[in-house]
């Protein structure tokens, strides 16, 4: 019993942790006012603006773009294998990426690409991109830590569920099926 009690706390634990820096990657990337998803509409905007639809500049950056708002990461459950963790992670990890590139693209020498918006100048934009990575990497990190301790808890509530229903066809048989001993016990179900 010992053990499921450490079990659960180290489940619990890992498990805010990781909920935790995945809260704050969605912030950066997707909610806050000044996220990513936000960014890229404004660097879009303005490419459109002072670069025009028919713009190299604009529909390389717009594809990106596009490519950024794709879907959703898949859900994290406790049947997640490495194929769909590698999915959750890699769309983070892919939307990080597509930041970069329209970084990259819009910090060419020809590329005059003065906002006066200071969340999409060059040097802030810089500057989120490492705190969106390092929020990307702490998320993954904290994830790794938190996975093994699904199967660990589910594994111990599978035993505890066991040993319950033993204690319940004990009681059963000793006191009977309509005894106020067996009423207290045939609801116990730790599945």
């Amino acid at each position: 019993m010992d053990s499921l009690q450490v079990t659960q706390q180290d489940h619990t634990k890992t498990h805010y942790e990781f909920s935790e820096a995945a809260k704050e990657r969605s912030l950066i990337f997707q909610k806050n006012p000044d996220a990513i998803k936000k960014r890229i509409t404004l660097i879009n905007s303005y490419n459109r603006g002072k670069f025009k639809n028919s713009s190299q500049i604009y529909i390389d950056v717009n594809n990106l773009v596009i490519k950024f708002r794709g879907g959703k990461p898949a859900a994290v459950t406790k049947d997640s294998d490495v194929e769909t963790i590698s999915r959750s992670e890699r769309s983070y990890g892919s939307q990080l990426e597509y930041f970069k590139d329209i970084i990259t693209l819009i910090s060419h020498d020809d590329i005059a690409f003065t906002p006066s918006n200071v969340l999409i100048k060059l040097t802030e934009l810089e500057t989120f991109k490492d705190q969106a990575s390092a929020a990307n990497d702490k998320a993954t990190i904290k994830f790794g830590a938190f996975k093994p301790n699904i199967a660990k808890r589910i594994t111990g509530f599978e035993t505890l569920n066991q040993v319950s229903n033993g204690i319940k066809n004990m009681v059963k048989a000793q006191y009977g099926n309509d005894s106020a001993e067996y009423e207290l016990v045939k609801g116990l179900n730790f599945s």
